[in-house]
């Protein structure tokens, strides 16, 4: 027999512990893990025997291979240390075997079927995670049948291992058991792509991943998911939480939201937001679905006729806003609208130039109550991508954007057929 440094665990799991003098002590029921690092340390080998349960220190234990591949676990000293598991502790067998994980470079979601560990400077640890076929069909004890099938068909029979360093573990369905540095890899991928994740997520990893989310990552990522789960995570996360996120997003988008989730839940958290962000997500509303006014963004870039060019850029620079709402700059007296100047304009103009001066006066507009084929007619006819919203006194109210109407559109037809 070989000493073995590097194996899958369903090899050893449930595998008989013999002592020096080769009597049975127990057999390897779980392993304690420590997953404060990229890669999680073994640190407790959870003995079984008869119904008894002890814990011995990693250290304690070798592992050997014989020239059938088959392994064996033996103490290696007489002078073993034996632990208690800390509380909520977190265990391999029990807590990531047969679980979900995200696979951060595929981007998608996976069940770990086998797990790969290995020495590393004298301490065990988890390498990577089987989410193939052959990691199920090793865990039944039938991987060589599995082999010689394959090979009668001419087939390969990979391993498909995802390396720990690109896994981010979810928590286990065991209660108040968190993992030591919770979803940290996720702040690296791009909102969209955690949307997906999330959608393939029982509900409560759902929360979980979503709790553990900023405000700031946390709002594009609602934005992005489906319907029926905007609604599912709204009601469960604490009202002051879900009020802050709601706050970071378009206002357009939040009233189609609070408008799919219970009445009481979605006036508890318009009165949590801040007062002026909440009036005006209640205007939007009271319009008609059928209209533009309940599809409008109401934080587009507006400025007085008598404001000059470097004024106007200094506070793009410090709002920093969306890009799909910078492409023009709408210009006002007293909220009504009276021009327009586009973004490229405005940045090649002298910077004490009077935006009245150069702003564009014919303007195609629309209307809050316009139909919403009426809207996605216009902005055909003229090519456009964004246009502003006036009231019925022609001040300006906000902008929608040609998307937004077609997706609307799509979505009433749907309704309607």
């Amino acid at each position: 027999m070989t000493f073995s440094n590097n194996l899958f665990f369903s090899k050893i799991l449930h595998k008989d512990i013999r002592n020096l003098d080769d009597s049975v002590i127990g057999n390897l029921n779980d392993v304690l893990i420590d997953s404060r690092g990229i890669k999680p340390t073994l640190t407790a080998i959870e003995v079984k025997s008869g119904k008894r349960l002890f814990y011995i220190n990693c250290e304690a234990i070798q592992i050997y291979r014989s020239s059938a591949n088959k392994y064996y676990l033996q103490l290696g000293s007489t002078q073993v240390t034996f632990t208690s598991p800390p509380e909520n502790a977190i265990f391999l067998a029990k807590d990531i075997l047969d679980r979900q994980i995200i696979d951060i470079n595929g981007r998608k979601v996976e069940r770990v079927n086998d797990i790969r560990i290995g020495l590393i400077k004298d301490n065990w640890a988890v390498i990577a995670a089987d989410i193939g076929l052959r990691g199920l069909i090793r865990r039944l004890g039938l991987e060589y049948a599995g082999i010689m099938v394959t090979n009668l068909l001419h087939k390969e029979f990979h391993n498909k291992l995802v390396v720990w360093d690109d896994v981010q573990p979810l928590i286990s369905n065991r209660d108040n058991l968190k993992l030591n540095q919770p979803y940290t890899k996720l702040t690296t991928m791009h909102a969209a792509d955690i949307a997906d994740i999330i959608e393939d997520l029982d509900q409560q990893a759902q929360i979980e991943v979503f709790k553990s989310l900023d405000t700031e990552q946390a709002a594009d990522v609602l934005e992005e998911v489906e319907s029926d789960v905007q609604k599912a995570l709204l009601e469960q996360l604490p009202i002051e939480q879900a009020a802050d996120v709601l706050e970071m997003m378009p206002q357009d988008e939040v009233a189609d939201i609070l408008e799919e989730i219970t009445d009481i839940t979605a006036e508890k958290l318009l009165i949590e937001m801040e007062e002026h962000i909440s009036e005006e997500i209640r205007e939007l509303m009271e319009y008609d679905d059928r209209t533009v006014g309940s599809l409008m963004m109401t934080d587009m870039m507006s400025f007085d006729k008598d404001e000059n060019v470097k004024s106007v850029l200094k506070q793009l620079r410090k709002e920093q806003p969306e890009e799909d709402i910078t492409n023009f700059v709408y210009v006002t007296d007293d909220k009504k609208l009276v021009g327009v100047i586009s973004l490229v304009d405005l940045i090649h103009a002298k910077s004490n130039r009077v935006l009245r001066s150069m702003m564009k006066t014919e303007i195609v507009i629309l209307r809050d109550n316009d139909k919403i084929e009426e809207a996605m007619e216009q902005m055909q006819k003229y090519n456009l991508m964004i246009l502003p919203v006036v009231d019925e006194n022609d001040d300006l109210i906000g902008i929608v954007s040609l998307m937004d109407i077609v997706y609307e559109y799509i979505r009433l037809k749907k309704v309607d057929v």
